[in-house]
């Protein structure tokens, strides 16, 4: 029996287009799935810079070489308009022979005076001569903290509830300028005093060779001096660029 050549059964060179033609489409389906997923799993694995990583707390934080500088704020008095600044300066060099000195400190532009405590808890190391501050590798300063150097200014013209530019200056050469929030000296802020110890609120007394108090980022603690003696080590803990985390 002969074969009807009008036959509609596909002849061996269409069902190999058709194979082919199959295999594109599913090729092609294959590519469009994969330029869909592409952003999502970018947006899953975004390398060492993750969005996370991004979210910046209220207090101002920056760096300087070595010098990590954190949970600074401005607080004022608006009675007087005089200010003060608080904050971590963390030397994170490994080295702790490799000291640095604050040199300066601007706040909109006015110097800040550097007022030490009248009795020094700072770490082993740190020196305060006038308005400079010796910082050795892996110690840190608190300012505003209790037994710690204060950071004054008289009438910088800063304004409760906005920001203010507060630049610090290091002895390599070094800047940092750091946005800070200004708060009054009321509520969680009374116990600094932005006009100075000698009109500050007596606070409890730290017991000789008690550590320096931590300072957790946008939670506010006591400025003013303590009458202990003696020194101790400020365990502090630094994270971030451009050094790999290091224990102070």
């Amino acid at each position: 029996m002969s074969s009807n050549p009008h036959s509609s059964a596909p002849s061996p060179r269409a069902s190999h287009s058709n194979i082919l033609r199959s295999r594109r489409n599913r090729t092609a389906l294959g590519g469009a799935l994969l330029v869909v997923a592409l952003p999502v799993l970018a947006a899953c694995s975004a390398g060492t810079d993750p969005q996370v990583y991004q979210i910046k707390p209220d207090s101002g934080m920056a760096t300087a070489g070595y010098m990590w500088i954190s949970n600074v704020w401005v607080v004022t008095d608006s009675n007087t308009g005089n200010a003060e600044v608080i904050g971590q300066l963390a030397n994170t060099n490994p080295d702790q022979g490799s000291s640095l000195q604050l040199t300066s400190v601007t706040v909109n532009g006015n110097p800040m005076n550097v007022q030490a405590a009248a009795a020094s808890n700072v770490a082993p190391g740190v020196q305060v001569a006038g308005d400079d501050v010796t910082i050795p590798g892996m110690r840190s300063v608190q300012f505003g903290q209790q037994g710690q150097p204060m950071l004054l200014a008289t009438g910088p013209g800063v304004v409760a509830g906005q920001n203010a530019q507060v630049v610090y200056s290091f002895s390599d050469g070094s800047k940092a300028t750091v946005t800070a929030q200004v708060q009054p000296n009321a509520g969680l802020w009374a116990a600094y005093n932005p006009n100075g110890p000698a009109t500050a609120t007596a606070l409890p007394t730290i017991e000789p060779g008690s550590a320096t108090p931590l300072v957790s980022p946008g939670i506010p603690t006591a400025s003013t001096p303590a009458t202990a003696t003696g020194s101790a080590s400020a365990n502090v803990t630094v994270s971030g660029t451009p050094n790999p985390s290091s224990s102070l």
